[in-house]
């Protein structure tokens, strides 16, 4: 774990960091609502999956419901991660049916956005098999992206992307993410920053900023990390991993980015952290010491 001391920063503003219902996935949508009413939450990064929200599953009536249930909570989602990587999508798959239906899944959590008012959707562009030819998986995901971009923007909604490994996404550095944003050339797609993912693609953040630019940074998503014996990282509330965020950080404060920042936490290494309320003042402190 770095050893060094609190920083603080000049630009970063304590509201550009979310709270989030991955720490809920094992509670129901009431409960998820009430706990983060009962913590002071305002503004939520949203992880659209079961138990509380399926993208496949959402009707218009759904969206409305949910959107209801937020205002009753003085509740707003500013992002929504409709999971990416365990349900069976793929933008650029070979199958036409798992394009159609990937698609359908997507431009659901982008309408869902429109209806909730939330500003961004993060999502995968889809990945090759490997056996498969790289640039025919390319194609399909520029095509598909460029045209949920096209309904994103009549939403009012900007869509973000991850780099990451090649069974997610064909997106696999920032580089690649350039590319891909070139290659689609819309305004309204950007790159959605993990830091648990740069860890994994050996980049840094300026790295990113140099490769895309600023502007070209939709969001943020932090965790804490852990290099585990089989080479993968795991994520980890901040502190209890060997990930020096304060660095990462400083990056953005640097840079003056003012976008939101997204915590795609689940549990704690902590056995008395055993609680979603618990982790999430764990959280929450650790934030509070850099503002």
């Amino acid at each position: 774990m770095p050893n060094h001391h609190i920083v603080k920063f000049q630009n970063l503003k304590r509201e550009q960091f979310l709270y989030s219902n991955f720490l809920y996935t094992n509670y129901s949508l009431d409960y998820t609502l009430n706990s983060l009413q009962r913590l002071g939450a305002k503004k939520l990064e949203f992880y659209g999956a079961e138990p509380h929200c399926c993208m496949y599953d959402l009707t218009y009536g759904d969206m409305k419901a949910f959107k209801q249930k937020l205002d009753a909570h003085g509740l707003c989602v500013e992002e929504i991660n409709p999971e990416c990587c365990t349900y069976p999508n793929n933008l650029a798959s070979r199958n036409p049916v798992t394009r159609f239906r990937s698609f359908r899944y997507f431009e659901n959590a982008i309408r869902m956005a429109g209806v909730i008012g939330a500003s961004s959707v993060v999502m995968c562009p889809g990945y090759a098999s490997l056996d498969e030819d790289l640039e025919d998986a390319w194609k399909l995901a520029v095509d598909a992206m460029s045209r949920l971009a096209d309904i994103a923007k009549a939403e009012g909604v900007t869509v973000t992307l991850e780099a990451t490994t090649p069974n997610y996404t064909v997106v696999n550095d920032h580089k690649q993410m350039k590319r891909l944003l070139d290659d689609c050339g819309k305004d309204n797609i950007k790159a959605a920053v993990d830091l648990l993912c740069l860890a994994q693609t050996g980049e840094t953040v300026q790295d990113v900023y140099d490769l895309c630019g600023g502007d070209k940074i939709g969001v943020v998503h932090y965790r804490d990390g852990e290099l585990l014996n089989t080479g993968a990282w795991a994520g980890r509330v901040p502190g209890e991993g060997g990930l020096d965020l304060e660095a990462s950080f400083k990056v953005f404060d640097h840079n003056g980015y003012h976008g939101y920042f997204g915590s795609e936490i689940r549990w704690s290494t902590n056995p008395a952290l055993n609680t979603p309320e618990l982790i999430s003042e764990k959280i929450q402190n650790w934030l509070d010491q850099h503002f």
